[in-house]
């Protein structure tokens, strides 16, 4: 499957060129968002059999990441979500299917740990990822380099965003 993005201008308007850079890079980073839900579903498949989707893998992983509990603002933040209701929702398929507990109580006191069960979940999964990705990754030497860049590039973007959206929100009120 061919996943390229093509760069050809939207014909419905002229765009400055920095813009078209930039829907270029959206489109591309939508594919790769896509594809890596695809892969992240893959990837579990293969250590579990659960019915869970791309946001509760997510999820899984980063309440596993650091070894430390988290609270419901840190994932939010961390994914840069604001759909609180929808993370909520992932975090209890997560307790049911016996791979996350939550403790404590009150809206700043809960944070969120694995089980054992979904310690090694995670543990599988992850190296289940590594080993797949290290083997792809053997024959594209100099890409390391590149998603440094692109790492770099897209969290600028996301605080482009976040700027945009306040420029936007202020507009709309007056």
């Amino acid at each position: 499957m061919d996943n390229k993005v093509d760069p050809t201008p939207l014909t419905c308007q002229a765009a400055e060129p920095a813009a078209d850079r930039l829907h270029r890079l959206e489109l591309a980073v939508q594919c790769a968002d896509e594809g890596l839900t695809r892969w992240q579903a893959e990837c579990f498949a293969q250590v579990s059999n659960l019915p869970l989707a791309g946001a509760e893998i997510t999820l899984l992983l980063l309440i596993g990441s650091g070894g430390q509990s988290k609270t419901i603002k840190e994932l939010a933040r961390s994914t840069n979500r604001v759909d609180i209701p929808n993370i909520q929702y992932s975090l209890r398929k997560l307790a049911a299917a016996g791979l996350t507990r939550k403790q404590g109580a009150g809206r700043s006191g809960v944070t969120y740990s694995l089980t054992d069960d979904g310690c090694r979940v995670a543990e599988r999964m992850q190296a289940k990822r590594e080993r797949l990705l290290e083997r792809v990754l053997a024959g594209r030497p100099g890409l390391a380099g590149q998603l440094d860049s692109a790492a770099a590039a897209l969290e600028q973007l996301s605080e482009l965003y976040e700027s945009a959206l306040r420029e936007a929100d202020t507009q709309r009120q007056l």
